[in-house]
């Protein structure tokens, strides 16, 4: 595969120094997957297509992986199909095969969802969804000239994507390539093939779409090509409300910092830009700082909190070390806090994963043998950091290169792929993992006794009788002459106190018994959970007998949580459990805590 990468790339640099550039989610979350390598397990490994092979070329390509739910999602030109699998254990539930078993995808393919549909797009400028739970073709667009090799976005019921020469002509500049919309509705429900026609949005003379994602801003998108030109456009009707050129070839993508309205990007001899975005779809101010004095960067920064992470190449592709870079954004003034040196580049979207109120762990992928995950500690004020390695592949499933995003989902479960054709599934080890679990408690009732003081008494030694029952001993106290105590039965109940006192050998003398008053307070239950952590918020959920769960209390606080239910039935059986609620790829993910 790596041969391939670098015909690839020695082809396209003539024109953008490109080799490639992956972007597939907007990652920040709060769940926190194996921070080492003494933490990482291989859960399963399943081999999806076949090794590189000079005489098909591109027709041993595996898409990215899409997470949906429970489910991955991946396309493979040696066997042109596209599978369902199982995120649990790797098996293919079910697969379906291309429209047509001669398309083939262009190198490195993107796969999109959205509308309940997968899409993949061919090398012959075709896009094909299929349901997304039969994985039955419902349609096809009509063919383009040029292949479909960007990733795909959806919204509001269309999906978005461009162009780029075919597979076969990496050295044919085949200008000008476009940027194309299509609505993803099911128009014709008999015909697996209905043919839906593509609309063009934008054309570049000079650049192309390759490995291109266009990012949603409202409803609004942007999208560049390689030659450095940014376009906005309104989705509500498909026009384009602004275009920036910015002088210099641009291979990455974009990301989006929604908190200060800024899209940043690298471009140029690794310049990290950072452009404002107005509210009626115009491109404003431009800031950027250089990270690294020589190379170039093909891949997508991710922000957060003020900083921008992104990887570039120091030199030359394949040959040259990488690194990883930490910028700070926050002030008006960009500057680079520190890099952190790689065996060769990563061509990956950072995930990162929110630690502390001033920490993350930025992880990614490094294109270079044997193809695994890394990841870095960044803090507040931090000036270094040191590569950690997270998981390396050995066996059948390491390999030369590795292109992949970490895709990371609500568990904590990192999902990955590299040029072995093997998607990989990485956990924690279980020793590693402490969680609280489900409670069931009785209902209790707090009573607060009084009695008279005897003289020369030295404690009490209290008793309860519930209804006709026999007096029976609850606690023993000292002088004190009031106590707070709890029932478990919703019944009537007697009191009384049993003073005593000490003899010479410290022998307790009981005197007679008298009642003590009872004032009844609140019917309480309470429940404690302790050693929460991993979430960024926290939910307490409870049932009483067979009723259904409701939240009764939600904090952000872990460590130790608790609950008191007051007005509750005494004798009545309360279960409760407990959800962590995290953020995942944008989205907010509750998880029952067992």
């Amino acid at each position: 595969m790596r041969t391939m990468k670098r015909v690839a790339a020695v082809a396209l640099s003539v024109v953008v120094l490109m080799t490639s550039g992956v972007s597939a989610k907007a990652a920040v979350t709060d769940v926190q997957p194996a921070k080492s390598s003494s933490e990482a397990v291989l859960k399963w490994a399943k081999k999806v297509g076949e090794p590189f092979d000079e005489k098909t070329y591109a027709n041993n390509t595996v898409s990215k992986i899409k997470l949906v739910g429970n489910y991955l999602y991946v396309a493979d030109d040696a066997k042109h199909r596209i599978m369902k699998i199982d995120k649990k254990d790797g098996t293919i539930l079910k697969e379906q095969k291309y429209c047509d078993e001669s398309y083939i995808q262009g190198y490195v393919s993107s796969i999109g969802y959205g509308d309940g549909k997968v899409y993949v797009g061919y090398d012959n400028g075709r896009v094909q969804a299929f349901d997304e739970n039969t994985l039955e073709s419902l349609w096809i667009t009509d063919e383009n000239k040029n292949a479909i090799n960007s990733d795909f976005v959806f919204t509001n019921g269309k999906l978005y994507f461009g162009t780029t020469a075919k597979t076969t002509d990496w050295y044919d500049n085949g200008a000008p390539f476009s940027y194309y919309v299509v609505t993803t509705s099911d128009d014709d429900k008999t015909k697996p093939d209905e043919e839906k026609t593509m609309k063009k949005v934008v054309e570049s003379k000079t650049g192309k779409f390759y490995l291109k994602k266009g990012v949603v801003l409202g409803k609004y998108i942007v999208i560049s090509d390689t030659a450095g030109t940014l376009t906005m456009i309104d989705t509500t009707n498909d026009k384009v409300t602004d275009t920036k050129d910015i002088g210099e070839a641009f291979s990455g993508n974009i990301t989006y910092d929604e908190m200060t309205g800024t899209i940043y990007f690298v471009a140029g001899t690794n310049d990290l830009y950072g452009i404002k975005v107005s509210a009626d779809g115009k491109l404003k101010d431009e800031k950027k700082v250089r990270l690294y004095e020589t190379g170039y960067s093909s891949t997508t920064p991710e922000v957060y909190n003020g900083k921008v992470y992104v990887s570039g190449s120091k030199g030359k592709a394949f040959q040259d070390k990488g690194y990883m870079a930490v910028a700070d954004v926050s002030s008006d003034k960009y500057k680079v806090n520190y890099t952190v040196e790689l065996s060769n580049y990563s061509q990956c979207e950072p995930t990162i994963v929110k630690t502390g109120e001033n920490s993350v762990r930025v992880y990614f992928t490094i294109n270079d043998e044997p193809g695994g995950i890394y990841a870095i500690e960044d803090s507040k004020d931090a000036t270094s950091a040191t590569l950690e390695t997270v998981y390396e592949p050995t066996g059948d499933i390491k390999n030369t290169g590795c292109m992949s995003d970490v895709v990371v989902d609500e568990d904590g479960t990192i999902y990955f792929a590299n040029d072995s054709k093997y998607i990989m599934s990485v956990g924690k080890k279980v020793e590693d993992t402490k969680k609280p679990v489900t409670k069931t408690v009785k209902s209790t009732r707090s009573v607060k006794l009084t009695w008279k003081k005897k003289k020369s008494a030295k404690g009490y030694v209290i008793y309860a009788k519930a209804g006709k029952g026999k007096y029976k001993k609850v606690t023993t106290v000292g002088k004190k002459t009031s106590k707070t105590i709890k029932v478990n039965k919703d019944s009537s109940y007697k009191f009384k106190v049993k003073p005593y006192k000490l003899t010479k050998k410290n022998k307790k003398k009981y005197f007679k018994a008298y009642a003590a008053k009872a004032k009844f307070g609140s019917k309480t239950v309470k429940v404690t959970f302790k050693n929460v952590t991993g979430y960024s918020s926290y939910k307490v959920q409870m049932k009483a007998g067979k009723a259904a769960y409701k939240t009764v209390k939600t904090t952000t606080k872990g460590g130790t949580i608790t609950y008191t239910k007051k007005k509750a039935k005494v004798g009545t059986t309360y279960k409760f459990s407990l959800k962590g609620i995290n953020k995942v790829n944008g989205k907010t993910v509750s998880v029952t805590i067992k």
